[in-house]
């Protein structure tokens, strides 16, 4: 296999060389500028509590708090790195093995129901068919990686009182997974790139939600290690619904 990437690499002309090697660059830059934030941050924190822990230990222990959501964000960034190259090195599945989407569907709606109550958000899904309609080859964790962050998105950017819905769908091709919410959607001229990653919408409000700005660009690639693929529509104050393709085989 890796013999025959090497033939590959033979006929890849100048042109391609260049624009993969501006994508290497620029992917190298955005990591540095990523990991240099909440490292710089966590270096100010810290050393304000220094200064404080004596005469102020109640804004000490404000700028500890501060440290520990730092931490918290960049393991959650360096985890989504791992995952990333993880996924982008695997052009398909390996070794897949039959995967009942509906309950992965249904262990990520157990877990995000707490979240959901939290931010007095309804979260619903719609019963599905049987358990053999909604199996295809696959990666389980990988399809529970997915749905995790889209779910999670749906409920970060929809206001409280709002409404996060999903639904399936299963025919002789795959199974069809919409996840729509009521929230602040997303403006039509940004839509062709939020697939990309480390972009974000609203970069002060991600930041706010704890977002990388690369779980979207995850979710594209399970979905097409499973030979299928993701599309969105959204309207900004009239929420967003992604649609998850899968195919059988």
């Amino acid at each position: 296999m890796l013999e025959g990437s090497r033939r590959d690499l033979d006929y890849v002309g100048p042109e391609e060389l260049r624009r993969v090697n501006k994508i290497r660059r620029d992917f190298v830059a955005n990591v540095s500028h990523e990991l240099k934030t909440p490292a710089t941050s966590l270096r100010l924190l810290a050393e304000s509590v220094v200064e404080t822990i004596e005469d102020d230990p109640e804004q000490a222990r404000f700028f500890a708090g501060q440290m520990k959501n730092e931490t918290e964000r960049l393991g959650q960034l360096i985890a989504d790195l791992l995952d990333l190259a993880r996924l982008e090195s695997e052009e398909t599945v390996q070794s897949p093995n039959p995967v009942d989407v509906r309950h992965v569907l249904m262990v990520v709606l157990g877990r995000m129901r707490r979240v959901a109550r939290r931010k007095d958000i309804t979260l619903q899904w719609k019963r599905f068919g049987r358990s053999a309609q909604y199996e295809i080859p696959g990666d389980e964790t990988q399809l529970t990686s997915m749905f995790t962050n889209l779910v999670d998105n749906a409920i970060k950017y929809t206001p409280p009182g709002g409404r996060v819905e999903v639904t399936g769908g299963s025919d002789d091709l795959g199974v069809t997974v919409r996840i729509s919410d009521t929230g602040i959607g997303i403006p039509e001229g940004k839509l062709s790139r939020i697939f990309e990653r480390f972009y974000r919408v609203d970069k002060a409000r991600s930041k706010e939600t704890g977002g990388t700005g690369l779980g979207l660009s995850i979710v594209r690639h399970v979905a097409e290690n499973h030979g299928g693929r993701v599309t969105v529509e959204s309207a900004p104050g009239e929420g967003t619904t992604f649609t998850v393709y899968l195919l059988r085989g």
